[in-house]
């Protein structure tokens, strides 16, 4: 996938990414899909994002998708894990 421009977000959207991005309580990944969100939306390259997050191009092609698809809502997982081994 190539690298795309920058992203638009609405106020509210920004302030919900940078709550998620500072929460210590939250998901560490939910943190880190917003932080690349934000960076995204900052006009930062794909290349500068892969270093900050530490992370490569699926990761950022997956979840810009996902945001760009379904906004916010696209960044919350879809399930929360496996269903426990009765």
């Amino acid at each position: 996938m190539s690298e795309e421009g920058m992203m638009e977000l609405s106020k509210r959207e920004r302030s919900e990414l940078q709550r998620q991005a500072g929460s210590r309580n939250g998901r560490a990944d939910s943190a880190r899909h917003a932080r690349l969100i934000l960076l995204l939306a900052e006009g930062l390259t794909w290349s500068d994002i892969r270093v900050k997050l530490d992370c490569g191009d699926s990761y950022i092609a997956r979840w810009s998708k996902r945001f760009v698809a379904e906004r916010l809502a696209g960044l919350f997982a879809r399930y929360a894990g496996r269903v426990r081994y009765k």
